[in-house]
């Protein structure tokens, strides 16, 4: 009976496994607003990301420049201010500004996650004024007059805040689960190892919850492809461009935090090995202290 108790522990916390990797990975790097930033940062190299924001930045140069100096604008001033804003994207300070803006970028995401009156109208938008800012500054150089302009502000939309007010219920309601989810995958395995019989039948529960672990790992390696296109589904196709290549890296992070479970694989093995060793021989019986009848004669 207490070996049939451990078995179904074991059991059920393997099935609680792929959640609780995934609770874990939630709360360690994407509810954390200084991992969240350390798993996009690297994205400021990306082709993508600096092409948008290239473009976004050029497009609001040229057009504050038209506003506020109407005549005499050189005919290449759009030529100009793309050049330019390639060449702010690809300078060395872009990393900092692109970890800044994805501070705030998150800072506004889980205010409207955990806030159910939060406001909906709008987008949540990345700050790229100072972009702007550094494109009119190279301009100035071409003879441009740009100190006659004010701060010309560019928000560049990354998803409706409508859009993210959506995923705010079942947000929340993991948030309260995500906490659980691991202590209960812990309650399970040593209450296995409470009810096994025996230091093999202990090594035997602790080896098979590892392997179940790992298993829960591969599970989670993969659902992380179909996951990332689940959620890219839901984003407005005119910015998917952006928030593809963020959300790849977001979600695509899940895939290295689960392949760090498998190292339970070769632990669970040895340890269910152990158990399986065979039994030593009991040492043989001492010799009889008297001869045998027959020696008598």
């Amino acid at each position: 009976m207490r070996s049939f108790t451990a078995v179904v522990t074991v059991l059920l916390a393997t099935l609680l496994a792929p959640f609780a990797i995934g609770a874990t990975w939630v709360t360690e790097r994407v509810d954390d607003r200084q991992a969240y930033v350390d798993t996009v940062g690297d994205l400021s190299d990306d082709a993508v990301v600096q092409q948008v924001l290239a473009d976004a930045a050029a497009d609001a140069a040229v057009k504050g420049l038209q506003k506020h100096i109407p005549v005499g604008l050189p005919s290449a001033v759009r030529e100009w201010a793309r050049a330019a804003a390639l060449k702010v994207v690809r300078s060395p300070d872009f990393p900092t500004f692109w970890r800044q803006a994805n501070a705030d970028l998150h800072q506004q995401v889980l205010a409207i996650l955990d806030d159910p009156d939060a406001a909906t109208e709008g987008s949540i938008t990345v700050d790229a004024s100072p972009l702007v800012a550094q494109v009119l500054l190279q301009l100035e150089d071409r003879g441009i007059p740009v100190g006659l302009l004010p701060t010309i502000p560019l928000d560049v939309p990354v998803e409706a805040k409508a859009k993210v007010a959506e995923a705010g219920p079942a947000y929340r309601a993991a948030d309260r689960v995500n906490r659980l989810l691991p202590i209960a995958w812990a309650a399970l395995v040593l209450l296995g190892l409470a009810v096994a019989h025996g230091w093999r039948g202990r090594v035997r529960t602790a080896g098979f919850a590892l392997l179940g672990a790992a298993l829960a790992a591969v599970v989670v390696l993969l659902a992380v492809d179909p996951a990332t296109t689940a959620a890219l589904d839901q984003v407005d196709a005119s910015r998917r461009e952006l928030v593809g290549v963020m959300l790849d890296a977001v979600v695509g992070s899940l895939a290295p935090y689960a392949r760090g479970f498998l190292v339970a694989a070769p632990v669970g093995l040895v340890l269910v090995g152990l158990s399986l060793w065979p039994r030593r021989e009991r040492a043989a019986a001492e010799p009889y202290p008297y001869p045998h009848p027959q020696e008598q004669y």
